[in-house]
């Protein structure tokens, strides 16, 4: 029987099998039931469809090979041009694509129970496992530099500014000396990309690209520097950390730098309630110096601050290290000229991207990485975060690392 005849035969048992759940229907049928046997029913003629279009599985077990994809095990020739499977993974490179989406969004139990429910296929988590550690090691070799350069291409540009916020992470690992490790994320996106206003003191970022860094900020700060686009208007929000600080000045002097407000107002609190016999003069002083803030009175709040004089040294002491960390920062908290341009003054995007990029995967309960591990599944989460999911599709497609 030649393959012709073999193709209309398995519709015609498909056509009747159909015809018979039609005839079947009355009005006992159970509509959860009868969705579930159809789509077993396509499935089956997918599945038939895609082998026979891929030679005949009665193939010499010397010659075949047997590949798991995203329409269940199919086998096929060695020799056959759609057997290659890349990494040595005997997976289809879709099927390959689409378990690394799904480890990389939830964990990879959770993964392989959707995948087998969804495309009535058999995957476990350890494939899974295997599939995005590998991935996220090889990206470790991508380009990155040339990567954002392509997508910043792809884009129109804007001559409003790029912003850039900077903070970070803890993650729990494995390392007995030292469990606990920072993750540095960076989130950068163009002044376009942000809605204003969606609902009060709300904004909505629609791209934006992520760099993350489990380790030194040297490294760090190498890998943020390949994702700013050239020749743009640049304008950083962190926290207080001098070593974020320091590195902007020394790279990015002619660009805007502000103080995350909200960590600016902690400050303040902090210092008003031990300062203050009660709650509410504190919130009023910090009202006081926030609306200073916010018209561009800057010098005139610190000089306020320097006259609230006290005998208790340990309230003297906290005075005088919010003054100096003010006055160290007072080019970055003239918020009235930040909002006047229009400028975001708060860090709550890279807090959400914490959430989002790190927290929401990697730090589930009970959960313990490997630094190796980490770092890979860091890698992905960026990636796919950065709607950048393109680069894992190409490694996946590269057939020189097939086996």
């Amino acid at each position: 029987m030649d393959t012709n005849t073999k193709i209309e035969k398995i519709f015609e048992n498909a056509k009747e099998n159909f015809i018979k759940m039609r005839k079947n229907i009355n009005a006992q049928t159970n509509s959860y039931d009868f969705e579930k046997d159809f789509r077993n029913e396509i499935f089956k003629l997918a599945h038939n469809l895609f082998q026979e279009m891929v030679g005949s599985d009665k193939v010499n077990k010397n010659e075949r090979l047997k590949q798991m994809t995203s329409f269940g095990e199919i086998t096929m020739k060695k020799s056959h041009p759609l057997a290659q499977s890349p990494s040595g993974f005997k997976i289809s490179p879709y099927l390959q694509e689409q378990m690394c989406r799904a480890g990389t969004n939830m964990t990879f139990e959770e993964a392989s129970e959707n995948l087998n429910e969804l495309l009535s296929i058999e995957t476990n988590a350890k494939q899974i496992e295997r599939l995005c550690h590998y991935y996220g090691e090889v990206l470790n070799t991508v380009d990155w530099k040339q990567a954002c350069s392509d997508a910043i291409q792809l884009r129109i540009p804007f001559k409003k500014p790029v912003y850039l916020l900077i903070d970070g992470s803890m993650l729990l690992t494995r390392d007995k000396e030292q469990p606990w490790k920072e993750v540095k994320l960076c989130r950068t996106f163009e002044d376009a990309d942000r809605i204003k206003q969606i609902s009060k003191k709300r904004n909505l970022i629609t791209n934006s690209h992520y760099v993350s860094h489990l380790g030194g900020h040297e490294e760090f700060f190498d890998k943020v520097s390949e994702a700013i686009p050239p020749n743009r208007s640049l304008v950083f929000i962190a926290d207080g950390a001098k070593w974020i600080w320091n590195w902007i000045e020394e790279n990015y002097p002619s660009s805007i730098q502000i103080l995350d407000f909200y960590h600016c107002k902690e400050h303040l609190y902090s210092f008003a309630k031990e300062y203050f016999a009660t709650e509410n003069e504190a919130d009023k002083w910090v009202l006081e110096c926030i609306e200073k803030l916010e018209t561009e009175q800057v010098d005139n709040m610190l000089d306020n601050l320097k006259e609230l004089t006290t005998t208790n040294k340990k309230v003297e002491k906290i005075k005088l290290n919010l003054l100096t960390y003010l006055t160290n920062n007072k080019k970055r908290i003239n918020y009235g000229y930040f909002i006047k341009e229009g400028l975001l003054i708060g860090s709550g995007a890279i807090e959400s991207a914490n959430r989002e990029v790190i927290q929401k995967r990697m730090k589930l309960s009970g959960q313990r990485w490997t630094v190796k591990g980490a770092v890979q599944m860091l890698n992905m989460r960026t990636c796919y975060k950065s709607k950048m999911q393109y680069l894992v599709k190409n490694l996946i497609l590269d057939y020189k690392n097939c086996a």
